[in-house]
């Protein structure tokens, strides 16, 4: 065990600003899993070591399956810890949309299937005994004008025609400079890194092996099993998954990926007990977020938005000074100090929805394309893996897998002749 400085984590690797990363990594034992020695051979090989990948090798060892996870830096870093730790329901896509797209009876199962890992993922933390600060609360999305207020009504209708408690008000409750909103409870939100550290020393005690500043280099398919290429050795396994962000050095799914964003999020120190703890949305275009968390002396809101495509090279100080507007617009005077900034990456697919499953080369699973929901999308990936290997039926694999098929004509329809 470690305690490991920030700049430990200074790296180009970070798809973060690099003087501003470390809120998951403050004060916090990192446990470190340096390369030994691999078995030449193994059940599953899981490529990377974020909270997808961790995610898949706890659910695999802990059912008696024999995984060795590769990362090719430190685990929970990159994309997962430029997170700010929501686990929501209310996925990227609107649910009018997924209505529109996928139809009611599929876009149930896609919001149960993110209500399930929030289910799951708060029992592993009970039985693990994992300490990441989890806590319930409730999810509320918000409207700043007139014309959001109208859209977020049929927001709510849509999400109660669907099964989900979604409650529209119109009352001054949350204390900020917007108009109505929803309320719904059962949503929750922690820690990231310290439950990926948890996640991981649970997997290992289940038999999982873990090497950090471990690079694949190649994956070669040989029907029957799989040759992963690492710097001087070659590692034979039945099933390999790929839980990086990109698809691993497969050009066919990294064409599924339909725009790549960087957002921009701000940590304030908040003035204690004025706003309700919870994590809140709106409705705009690119939308803004944040969550709200009880300090000792202050509250601690992490705020982000003013997402913009990665091809168009926006200033990064643009954009968070867009931030920094829209956050004392909502919150006024009671923002009494900024505490750091910094940028993650989202990918948005085609149709909304994330990509899992395995690819025309059966040995090998997908696991991308999560736009803002990986927290729980981990979970659901990696429960989908661990029921395809035990040969168990999974209610979600069809509407997530990864060749799956859908119309560009009826999205561009809804698009650009109906309010989906």
């Amino acid at each position: 065990m470690a305690i490991l400085k920030p700049e430990c984590y200074n790296q180009k690797y970070i798809i973060m600003d690099k003087e501003n990363y470390d809120i998951w990594f403050e004060n916090i034992k990192i446990d470190q899993y340096p390369k030994t020695s691999l078995p030449s051979e193994t059940e599953v090989l899981i490529i990377g070591g974020g909270i997808a990948g961790i995610t898949s090798a706890y659910l695999l060892a802990k059912a008696g399956k024999k995984v060795v996870l590769l990362e090719k830096k430190k685990i929970g870093n990159y994309v997962t810890s430029a997170t700010t730790g929501f686990l929501t329901t209310t996925i990227d896509t609107e649910p009018q949309i997924l209505i529109g797209r996928f139809g009611k009876k599929n876009a149930t199962l896609i919001l149960e299937s993110q209500k399930d890992a929030i289910n799951n993922i708060e029992q592993i933390i009970k039985s693990e005994n994992i300490e990441c600060e989890f806590s319930r609360c409730t999810n509320y999305i918000y409207a700043n004008d007139s014309k959001e207020e109208e859209k977020l009504k049929k927001i709510a209708e849509a999400y109660s025609s669907l099964g989900i408690l979604a409650n529209y008000k119109k009352d001054d409750k949350l204390k900020l400079n917007t108009l109505g909103y929803i309320e719904m409870p059962g949503h929750a939100k922690f820690h990231v890194i310290k439950y990926i550290m948890g996640l991981a020393k649970a997997a290992t005690k289940y038999g999982a092996i873990i090497a950090e500043d471990t690079e694949v280099l190649s994956v070669k398919d040989k029907n029957n099993y799989v040759d992963v290429e690492i710097a001087g050795a070659i590692i034979k396994t039945k099933n390999v998954v790929s839980a990086v962000y990109k698809p691993f050095k497969n050009p066919k799914y990294l064409a599924k990926l339909s725009k790549i964003y960087v957002e921009y999020v701000i940590e304030y120190q908040l003035q204690k007990d004025k706003y309700i703890e919870g994590t809140y949305e709106d409705t705009r275009l690119p939308y803004n977020y944040f969550r709200i968390d009880k300090k000792d002396s202050y509250d601690r809101l992490l705020i982000g938005g003013a997402d913009s495509l990665v091809s168009l090279k926006i200033d990064k100080e643009i954009n968070r000074q867009v931030m920094q507007k829209y956050s004392k617009l909502l919150f006024g005077t009671n923002l009494l100090k900024e505490v750091r900034h910094w940028t993650g990456t989202m990918v948005e697919t085609a149709d909304g929805l994330a990509y899992i499953g395995n690819s025309l080369q059966k040995n090998i699973f997908y696991i991308f394309g999560f736009s803002g929901n990986g927290m729980t999308y981990s979970y659901i990936a990696g429960k989908i893996l661990l029921d395809k290997l035990l040969q168990k039926d999974n209610p979600y694999s069809k509407i997530y897998h990864v060749d799956r098929q859908f119309s560009w004509f009826k999205i561009i329809f809804l698009k650009l002749f109906t309010n989906y």
